[in-house]
């Protein structure tokens, strides 16, 4: 199966005078801390997040480098208190003067951000000690709760997890990050909360985020499995919308049209999935029509697709499926012109075609072996 990689569009970004006020700086530091702290100190992740709250690639950088510096400096903090010997053995001890009241918030948000430091390093003892510390003082501390439910996730007690999640919900019931987190314990517990619970989960979400790809892919495979086509479809848009490239978007989209043996029931189905698609998602679409047509043998149709596409933007994996669907006719001279214009574009799928279930009568053909040296 082809997959492309067409680049998606670019976003506008943040209107400039907005990006660089005091204010929007602040909140969009503090939103990208927040998502630092919940998605394992990964700036890759903490990236794709702005990108999603409108940013453009410059402006998520010049963030990201923000974020760094504000670690940097906690890090700085944490080894002069390393040297100065209040830190012992890398074990970060809460200061029993710190009581509620009479701390501000930044030191509540120390504790959580060494927290999230010393479960980053594995030590989930004292990562858990300075949690509780952070809620001792502020028991209204969504991120200390968010990270106990990591932390319990981690220890593999993923029904205390969700119990951690729940309770910093309680204070942020529209955090899309705590929602996913929770979203992935439950999936880990189904066997014992039951599908519809985790189901649950997955809808509460949804509700926060209509595009979240993990809910909506366990969203769409329930509704297949529940032979909901439907709403199967109707989440699948969602997905493609923007994951049009990945695999198991494809797969998932294949597998509803597959139980669709009525070619024009199917085909207007694919008329509504299109609507609306960016052009290289229309593209991607038209491509897996194609291999729908392949799949219920509807040859030359799926050929002439294939070659439009072609026409439209020159790509490896249409000659490939032209290149197989010529062998499975017997057409063993075209399939093997296909097939070199296939390794011309794409060296890579020689090795493919040498493993692929449906040219395997070619493998010991003297004009194929020379094409996929």
């Amino acid at each position: 199966m082809g997959i492309f990689d067409f680049l998606k569009p670019k976003k506008n970004g943040i209107d400039i005078n907005t990006f660089n006020s005091k204010q929007y700086q602040t909140e969009i530091t503090a939103l990208a801390q927040t998502l630092y702290f919940e998605n394992d100190h990964n700036y890759k992740i903490v990236k794709a997040k702005l990108g999603k709250q409108g940013l453009d690639d410059n402006q998520s950088n010049v963030i990201i480098e923000n974020l760094k510096k504000i670690n940097s400096k906690m890090v700085n903090e944490f080894q002069a208190d390393l040297d100065s010997g209040k830190i012992s053995e890398i074990k970060i001890q809460p200061n029993p003067e710190h009581k509620k009241g009479n701390v501000d918030k930044d030191q509540v948000d120390k504790y959580i951000g060494f927290g999230a430091y010393q479960m980053e390093r594995g030590d989930l003892d004292n990562a858990l000690e300075l949690f509780n510390k952070a809620i001792e003082l502020d028991d209204k501390a969504t991120l200390a709760y968010a990270n106990k439910g990591t932390l319990f996730a981690k220890k593999g007690d993923n029904l205390k997890s969700v119990e951690f999640y729940n309770k910093a919900l309680e204070f942020e019931p529209n955090n899309i990050q705590i929602l996913e987190n929770r979203m992935n314990s439950m999936y880990e517990i189904m066997a014992t909360v039951g599908e519809e619970k985790f189901i649950d989960s997955v809808k509460d979400v949804l509700n926060a985020d209509k595009k979240s790809p993990n809910a909506l892919i366990y969203i769409i495979q329930y509704h297949i499995k529940q032979n909901d086509r439907e709403l199967a479809l109707k989440n699948l848009k969602h997905l493609f919308s923007d994951y049009y490239s990945e695999q198991i978007a494809i797969q998932l989209l294949l597998q509803i049209f597959n139980s669709i043996t009525d070619k024009e029931k199917a085909f207007i189905e694919f008329d509504k999935l299109e609507s609306g698609l960016s052009n290289d998602a229309k593209y991607q679409m038209n491509y897996c029509k194609a291999l729908y047509l392949k799949g219920i043998r509807n040859f030359e149709e799926a050929i002439e697709l294939f070659k439009s596409l072609n026409k439209q933007q020159e790509f490896s994996w249409n000659y490939y499926q032209i290149g197989i669907i010529k062998n499975i006719q017997n057409k063993t001279d075209e399939s093997i012109e296909y097939l070199k214009k296939t390794f011309e574009l794409e060296k890579d799928l020689k090795q493919d075609a040498k493993q692929y279930s449906e040219l395997q009568n070619l493998w010991s053909n003297p004009e194929f072996i020379k094409i996929t040296e």
